[in-house]
């Protein structure tokens, strides 16, 4: 799952740490409906990153569950890095804000100039592949953030990180991948069940723009 709602910039439109943002009222909301999906279900693990938005969204959508599960926290899921805002110029928001993921087609490329996106694939998948390799857990709950999603769902659909930027995370959106690891090697099939569903907006009314889109919104507010 993605974590719920933040606002990234403060009322007068100067970006936030985003290291550190909580979710803000929608994003709490958001999550509470999460619990309420979630309510009948049993996890062996619980794991997010260790950003405030991340802990506080599984937290709040595990406060349903049937058993309790102790939460795992890691920095190996905290969300690609950007550069500093304010040194992108505006002509280029349309190519590089709100077409940052498309240039995760070009390894070497830096997220809004910030982290490589290669680096950030090696990250994230380095990590996974060890929970892959745990055999003690059948139901698993991931609660991180849009980039690490669309890199893990990426990876598991097709072996490499091409479909990366068609791959749409709203807030406090649910993803289900079935795993098959019944083989004697170490290869695994992977089953996409459930894409980007968000409990307090399943048709998704309203949403007209993706989430780069919405950010190049904010930043031109700047």
């Amino acid at each position: 799952m993605r974590h719920g709602h933040v606002s990234y910039f403060d009322d007068s439109g100067r970006p936030l740490d985003p290291r550190s943002v909580p979710l803000s009222a929608d994003g709490e909301a958001q999550a509470l409906a999460l619990s309420d999906v979630l309510k009948d279900v049993t996890f062996d693990r619980a794991i997010s990153s260790d950003y405030p938005r991340a802990i506080q969204t599984l937290e709040m959508a595990l406060s349903g569950a049937p058993t309790h599960v102790s939460t795992e926290t890691t920095p190996e899921l905290r969300e690609v890095r950007g550069g500093r805002l304010s040194q992108i110029p505006r002509d280029v928001y349309s190519t590089e804000v709100a077409g940052a993921y498309h240039l995760s087609l070009q390894p070497e490329a830096g997220f809004l100039r910030g982290e490589r996106w290669n680096d950030f694939g090696e990250r994230v998948l380095a990590w996974f592949r060890l929970i892959l390799a745990d055999s003690q857990w059948q139901n698993l709950v991931i609660a991180s953030h849009d980039a690490v999603n669309r890199v893990l769902i990426s990876w598991l659909m097709n072996g490499n990180l091409s479909a990366l930027p068609l791959l749409e995370q709203d807030h406090a959106c649910i993803n289900i991948v079935d795993i098959d690891r019944s083989g004697d090697d170490s290869s695994i099939t992977a089953y996409l069940r459930l894409l980007n569903f968000t409990p307090y907006n399943p048709l998704k009314t309203g949403e007209r723009s993706t989430v780069m889109e919405r950010l190049a919104q904010s930043m031109s507010r700047m």
